[in-house]
């Protein structure tokens, strides 16, 4: 097997397929890496970490026309034979840094060694993304000797990271390098540095290490989301959330924007709010997973424009008026320091994603980011249901995306009994079309109210919806969103000069007070599902289209809705039911997607540069489109599915979703 006088042998590694000839005395790592297979290293070819462990197939070949052997390798010196006898592996394994090809090979790489390990995000909708982080483990080992002359430890580390992992030319945080003599000495100069990008050195470990935590955080108007997450395995270690401290300031975003305007310090008190309960959320997080915040080295945040400026101290004034018009549109890298969090690693890095227009914000693109309706032949229209409703429609070859001001009111909020989605809030109402019985089911419990009754406190955003589609199938609300005053219920009732409904008697709450839906609260979810719904009509116009295939629903209130009942009451354009589906908090997890593989973000900022934005505000047609939309479940439009389930639920036949029910 001769090539030009040189000795090469063919190598295959599997499952991945690659192969080729290399030459010989070539280690099986440096194999991989020439023929594109990621195999980990985190000590560089040092036989200290493991990670690069591979298996070599015995036997031959016949469809590559080889022989494959352990003897076609190098035997294991002593401190390979002592790594394996310590480890307990099987008898084929080898440590890749360490065996050199002398013969034809075929060799499996095991799961665990592989570099971009694919990881589930999210196991309801297979989720999934190959892990490549922008931080990465390098194992240093110097002399213990410090060596004289003016040589710095620093140039000795980065002649150790330059030779054991090709890393040239690289940078140190200023905090890294005040921990630097500490680790050294305590850990008689063996030690992981944590290297950011490939650029710079953030941070360093004593000893050998091989775990680095990363922090995804979905700032929402009402919410905070925070996902802690294992940089080496993808591994979900702790979800956790909060109230946006925000709230105090403002329930929506534009009163946010006037206590902005109106107060010298206003910014400054909501950048502190949020940024606190960012903190405080991290500490929460690494404390239920068993870590420390100080071993974070990188959060992505994503959040709505107005937040987007708050949480980095731009004033958000412009985004309060035409033409709305943000500060800053890119994609932001920078110290966590700077932005001003102080719990995670001093040389820790965040990263915000850009954003998309005046009113879709860096949230939305990590929506795309997860629904990927970038990647469908079908027209998908993604709605990321909260206080600031945010939509998206299109497909692989076009891309629309709007803000509606939906309000609070899908948050449980401006209801008169609503609260947020905790334990003892209803979040499921049935009303029997024929005898008008009603029962309900509360957060904590399973059993509905006519079963086993866990007292209500309040009623939640999913709970109203519920209420309101409930209410209209039965006959008890008209399509206007006006009592029917006819209606036979004995728990319709007047207050004053309207009408209200008692969802739940006295003896069925805590407290003994009643839980009522009032023509007012009717009306504020008239007012948010109007527009929502006028302004994905308008995308349909300006797309050309006169419906949609598809459609997902995002974000907490996405994530828990019943489409049945949101279809009812006209929450979105009439869709095929099976063609409606949760896909729960999409930001959030696109802004994980974008922690655990690098090229996402690059992916994040071409989104956001593709997809056109639209205000809706702005648009002629708005305000009719707005009218029509008030309507259950709306004015004009036939809604063929829509009235297919009405009609059948008023016919007792409710059992046409059995699927869906089951999954409540």
């Amino acid at each position: 097997m001769k090539v030009q006088g040189n000795e090469t042998y063919f190598v295959l590694f599997q499952p991945a397929g690659k192969r080729g000839r290399v030459a010989a005395g070539t280690t099986l790592l440096a194999a991989a890496q020439q023929l594109g297979i990621g195999i980990e290293s985190i000590c560089g070819g040092q036989q200290v970490c493991g990670k690069c462990k591979v298996l070599v197939e015995t036997g031959t070949f016949s469809r590559d026309g080889i022989t494959s052997s352990l003897e076609h390798l190098t035997p294991p010196d002593e401190a390979e034979q002592k790594f394996l006898r310590r480890r307990g592996w099987e008898a084929n394994a080898r440590l890749s840094c360490a065996a050199r090809v002398t013969g034809d090979l075929v060799i499996t790489v095991p799961p665990e060694s592989t570099l971009h390990k694919q990881v589930i995000v999210k196991e309801a909708t297979r989720l999934q993304v190959l892990t490549d982080p922008s931080l990465r483990l390098a194992y240093v080992a110097l002399p213990e000797e410090p060596l004289g002359g003016c040589q710095s430890l620093w140039q000795q580390v980065q002649e150790a990271l330059a030779d054991h992992f090709g890393l040239r030319h690289l940078q140190a945080d200023v905090a890294a390098l005040r921990q630097l003599p500490g680790i050294a000495a305590k850990s008689k100069r063996r030690f992981t540095a944590l290297v950011w990008d490939n650029e710079e050195v953030i941070g360093f470990f004593p000893g050998y290490r091989e775990k680095v935590y990363g922090l995804a955080v979905d700032v929402g108007s009402t919410t905070i989301a925070m996902y802690l997450s294992d940089l080496e395995n993808g591994r979900l270690l702790a979800t956790v959330s909060m109230m946006n401290p925000q709230v105090s300031f403002g329930e929506d975003l534009m009163s946010r924007v006037s206590y902005v305007m109106n107060h010298e310090d206003g910014l400054q008190k909501l950048q502190e709010a949020v940024l606190s309960g960012v903190d405080g959320l991290a500490l929460r997080a690494t404390a239920e997973a068993g870590v420390k915040a100080a071993e974070i080295g990188e959060i992505v945040m994503v959040g709505n424009s107005v937040i987007h400026h708050t949480f980095l101290g731009l004033d958000p004034t412009s985004l309060g008026q035409a033409p709305f018009q943000p500060v800053l549109r890119e994609a932001v890298t920078l110290k966590a320091r700077d932005l001003g969090l102080r719990t995670l690693m001093p040389g820790a890095y965040a990263y915000v994603p850009p954003l998309e227009g005046g009113h879709v914000g860096a949230d939305n693109v990590a929506v795309l980011l997860a629904a990927a309706p970038h990647r469908q032949e079908a027209m998908t229209l993604v709605l990321d249901v909260g206080t600031n409703g945010e939509i998206v429609l299109g497909n692989r070859e076009r891309l629309l995306s709007a803000s509606s001001p939906t309000g609070p009111a899908f948050e449980g909020a401006a209801v008169t009994h609503g609260m947020r989605a905790t334990t003892g809030a209803i979040e499921r109402v049935r009303i029997d079309p024929r005898t008008l019985a009603v029962r309900f089911k509360v957060i904590g419990d399973d059993h509905w109210s006519d079963e086993i009754l866990l007292p209500a406190e309040g009623i939640c955003g999913t709970g109203v919806i519920e209420a309101m589609a409930e209410l209209f199938v039965s006959g008890i609300l008209r399509a206007d969103g006006r009592f029917d005053s006819h209606s036979s219920s004995d728990r319709l009732r007047k207050n004053g000069r309207v009408y209200e409904f008692v969802l739940a008697r006295p003896e069925e709450t805590v407290g003994g007070r009643e839980i009522v839906i009032t023509q007012n609260d009717v009306r504020a979810i008239q007012l948010a599902k109007a527009a929502l719904y006028a302004g994905a009509n308008l995308l349909m116009k300006k797309m050309g289209v006169t419906g949609v295939e598809k459609v997902q629903l995002a974000g907490a209130f996405g994530t828990v809705i019943d489409p049945r009942h949101a279809l009812i009451i006209g929450l979105f354009p009439d869709c095929p039911l099976v063609n409606v589906e949760s896909i729960g908090n999409a930001a959030g997890d696109g802004a994980r997607l974008a922690l655990l593989d690098r090229k996402k973000k690059v992916e994040a900022e071409a989104l956001a540069r593709r997809v056109e934005y639209v205000e809706i505000a702005l648009e002629d047609e708005f305000q009719n489109a707005f009218v029509e939309a008030m309507r259950f479940p709306h004015l004009t439009h036939p809604m063929p599915n829509a009235w297919a389930l009405i009609n059948a639920w008023r016919e007792g036949r409710r059992a046409v979703s059995t699927e869906h029910e089951h999954q409540l």
